[in-house]
């Protein structure tokens, strides 16, 4: 590996583990996780009609972004922020293909 190549890597490194990082996964990837997990309960709501599905997806949004902002802020760096979004993030989205599906 070239010594360019490595710096790039030790800086792209930096750049993941920064608090910026951290920062960035609470606010933005809890948002879009939070998102994720509204439509989550929207489709698997088993009560009422769609307009009762889509307010109980919408009455846990913000209990669901704040719950993440702070899990990911708790975060001992970027890296481990970024880590626990995108896990919730992806079980949200198996979650969601498998509703789609079985519809």
């Amino acid at each position: 590996m070239s010594v360019p190549n490595k710096r790039l890597g030790e800086r792209l490194k930096n750049i993941i583990d920064s608090h910026g990082s951290k920062n960035t996964a609470a606010i933005l990837g809890a948002l879009i996780t939070t998102i994720a997990l509204t439509v989550c309960i929207t489709l698997i709501w088993p009560f009422g009609d769609v307009i009762e599905q889509i307010f109980a997806g919408g009455t846990f949004f913000f209990v669901f972004w704040a719950a993440l902002f702070y899990w990911a802020i708790l975060a001992t760096n970027g890296r481990h922020a970024w880590l626990r979004i995108l896990s919730i993030l992806m079980i949200a989205i198996v979650i969601i293909i498998f509703s789609l599906l079985i519809k």
